[in-house]
């Protein structure tokens, strides 16, 4: 088997999953540029292939079948599915385990399920679109590293109400942080800081991907929480002068035109009191 055809087969694995050669470098360390070389001029060491092979779940035999089914990546589910989600908490812990890469073993040993009942779970997704199930023991995400849950849907209204659970806490752990900062910038500056808000979160979904051939004792389960809003402590806002504290005023009303000359042609009183 030739090169070219090893390389051509990586190539459109990549087109299939819609992932760009940034994005693959990025989660493999590599520059866009020396991606770009090693697909135009096919030097793959095996290391390298192995290292591409894992970022995508493929075995090497997945290399040499035929052309990968082209399926479009999800962004976001539907409001129904996100309220099967909520009203199936099995459904939606499989979800966040294909999320989160587990293997279909682990999620047998780790989850307190049967095999049947992680295989129904497994085949709701299927039918949903999240995933596509190649085999008994392994499946393929369908959902775009942008994916998210809908902004005040069912899921986010579950989290925020543990969020108490979440915050109660030192985050004083390796790899945790909690920075809440107040502050006044400009609306351009919010924007640029807000985007490169949202290519951290990529680069942890892209790392993520790339350690999922990783035990999972060897990568621990990790929230991140990315939440920027306008917004001032209560018992800071209390103490505000500023707009902050302001509650909406009443403009002065104004005079309808007969009014405002009856007021004109009132004749002004002088005090007649020595000065």
């Amino acid at each position: 088997m030739s090169k070219t055809y090893i390389i051509d087969a990586l190539r459109l694995h990549l087109k299939a999953r819609n992932i760009t050669y940034k994005e693959l470098g990025q989660a493999i360390g590599l520059s866009e540029v020396s991606i770009k070389r090693l697909f135009t001029g096919g030097d793959c060491g095996l290391d390298r292939l192995e290292q591409i092979c894992r970022y995508l779940h493929l075995e090497f035999a997945d290399l040499f079948k035929t052309t990968p089914r082209k399926r479009k990546l999800i962004r976001h589910l539907s409001l129904a599915q996100e309220q099967e989600f909520a009203q199936d908490h099995k459904l939606l812990m499989v979800a966040v385990c294909a999320l989160t890469h587990w293997p279909v073993a682990d999620i047998h040993k780790h989850l307190q399920l049967t095999r049947t009942q992680v295989q129904q779970l497994l085949k709701r997704l299927d039918d949903m679109g999240f995933l596509e199930v190649q085999a008994s023991d392994r499946y393929r995400l369908l959902v775009a590293s942008s994916f998210g849950w809908i902004s005040g849907g069912p899921i986010m209204q579950m989290v925020q109400s543990v969020s108490d659970d979440f915050f109660n806490d030192g985050f004083d752990g390796d790899g945790e942080i909690l920075r809440i900062m107040n502050m006044r910038v400009s609306r351009k500056a919010q924007e640029q800081l807000k985007a490169r808000l949202e290519q951290v979160a990529l680069e942890y979904e892209d790392q993520a991907r790339a350690d999922a051939h990783l035990p999972l004792e060897d990568r621990p389960p990790l929230s991140v929480c990315i939440a920027v809003r306008t917004w001032v402590p209560k018992f800071m806002r209390d103490l505000y002068r500023l707009e902050l504290r302001a509650k909406p005023s009443r403009k002065p009303e104004a005079l309808a035109p007969k009014q405002l000359k009856k007021q004109l042609d009132k004749p002004i009183k002088r005090s007649t009191k020595s000065e």
